[in-house]
């Protein structure tokens, strides 16, 4: 049933909000502005040389001329599988900025050799991020609101008129607004909002609400390997309080979850393993290398770093890097499985491949991640050519882990046992010194400006 008790809209709007905010998510403020006047809606329709639909007007003179509903998840949130395309939602127009496509259709038609666009007789109340366009289908009485792909050209029906649009979305707790956060609530008619998918999509989100609120989570083992699970991180109070628990039970409850689980929900559930079981999980491990079964070795690897004592854990894991190494060194899968046992033995290891590697990305990360000693770093600068190059891009990358704080860098790096900062600056202009290109001695200028954040 449509509604159109807007107060009521409202009230859900600002309930999907604080939903958004309780599970970490960000929220931006919401913006209503008062209806617009009678005059208002008649210089517009003039200026746009169409008369609005009764329910875009209705929206307009009974609620507001302009509204932004947005929110955006957790980057680190981890989505039933379906869901993976959503990250943010959105509901917004704006009657100063409503625009006839008649013209966008000319022109596209006419760079296209009078191809049918879809646009005319359309006015854009929305803009998606990604370009494509929402609007009202002026053809039709009652305003049906479309969605057009800019790439494809095609149309999408979204709802009957502009009052079902809104509540369609809401009902769907905002999500969009790009196509592919609409498809799987999409079916041959519009936007369904009673779907199975949008029944079980509003169940996850009210899920992951309640649990984020709940004070007793970190509690009850259930509650909190079920909250972990649907926020995709570990932070250090899920950690104190899954440390609480007996280290067996959360390792069988653990091994219950990820049978239960698909491939794309099991990261999060070997890092429950890694940081809070630890070495109590060796024999488990050990059992993977005889016997991947169904696990990513990525994850052994991370499983081997985190659970198995560091020698033989590297054995094991270099093992593998290796026998990839079979018509080429594949730096990327060096770093991908050695990357997790921060240990400046990795560098050593190294050594021997960075001349015959093809790039330097994964060289200099990895690096940079394992910890690694003053003596390693000098010996890298002054040995010239690839690994000076490595060693260098890898101090720049530790040190924007601190002053910058990238997304893309999850940890803070530094030296580990350095000497004096003065015999670390006698080196590093040095090693300066004999650079050519301006472009190298401005990166080596910015580690020397911020040398102490990796030495500390």
């Amino acid at each position: 049933m449509m509604n159109n008790n807007y107060e009521v809209i409202v009230h859900k709007w600002n309930s999907i909000l604080n939903k958004v905010s309780a599970f970490g998510g960000k929220v931006r403020p919401l913006i209503i502005e008062p209806p617009a006047t009678e005059r208002e809606i008649l210089e517009k329709e003039r200026s746009l040389g169409v008369s609005f639909p009764p329910h875009f007007k209705d929206v307009l003179i009974r609620f507001s001329k302009h509204v932004e509903f947005n929110w955006y998840l957790p980057s680190s949130i981890n989505l039933p599988k379906e869901f993976r395309e959503i990250f943010s939602g959105e509901i917004r127009w704006d009657l100063n900025s409503l625009e006839n496509l008649n013209n966008l259709a000319e022109e596209l038609e006419s760079r296209y050799e009078g191809e049918e666009t879809g646009l005319r007789n359309k006015i854009q109340f929305m803009m998606a991020g990604n370009g494509d366009i929402l609007a009202v289908d002026m053809a039709k009485s009652n305003g049906p609101i479309i969605y057009w792909d800019h790439e494809t050209a095609e149309i999408y029906s979204l709802a009957d008129n502009f009052i079902e649009y809104i509540n369609y979305i809401t009902d769907l707790y905002g999500v969009g607004s790009e196509i592919w956060q609409y498809e799987m609530f999409l079916d041959e008619h519009a936007l369904n909002p009673n779907s199975t998918a949008a029944v079980k999509w509003r169940h996850w989100f009210d899920t992951f609400t309640m649990l984020s609120k709940d004070k007793d989570r970190n509690n009850n083992l259930d509650k909190l390997i079920k909250f972990i699970l649907y926020s995709g991180e570990i932070k250090q109070t899920e950690l104190k309080a899954l440390k609480k628990f007996d280290t067996n039970i959360v390792f069988n409850k653990v091994q219950e979850c990820i049978k239960e689980v698909d491939e794309s929900h099991r990261e999060i559930l070997y890092r429950i393993i890694g940081e809070a079981v630890g070495e109590h999980a060796s024999d488990w491990v050990r059992s993977l290398w005889n016997n991947p079964m169904d696990i990513n070795l990525k994850y052994r690897s991370y499983l081997t770093a985190k659970c198995l004592p560091t020698a033989e854990g590297l054995e094991r894991v270099i093992y593998y890097v290796e026998s990839q190494f079979t018509n080429s060194v594949k730096d990327h899968i060096a770093k991908e499985h050695l990357c997790h046992f921060r240990n400046y033995r990795v560098i050593d290891w190294m050594k021997g491949y960075i001349s015959k590697g093809t790039t330097k990305d994964n060289w200099y990360s990895l690096f940079a991640c394992s910890e690694p000693t003053w003596k390693q770093v000098k010996e890298w600068l002054e040995n010239g050519g690839k690994f000076r190059m490595v060693a260098m891009n890898a101090l720049e990358y530790m040190i924007r882990s601190w002053n910058s704080n990238p997304s893309y860098i999850q940890e803070n790096y530094k030296i580990s046992n350095p000497p004096f900062k003065d015999e670390v600056l006698l080196v590093l202009e040095k090693v300066k010194s004999e650079e050519i290109l301006n472009s190298k001695k401005k990166v080596y200028d910015m580690i020397i400006d911020h040398i102490d954040y990796l030495l500390i």
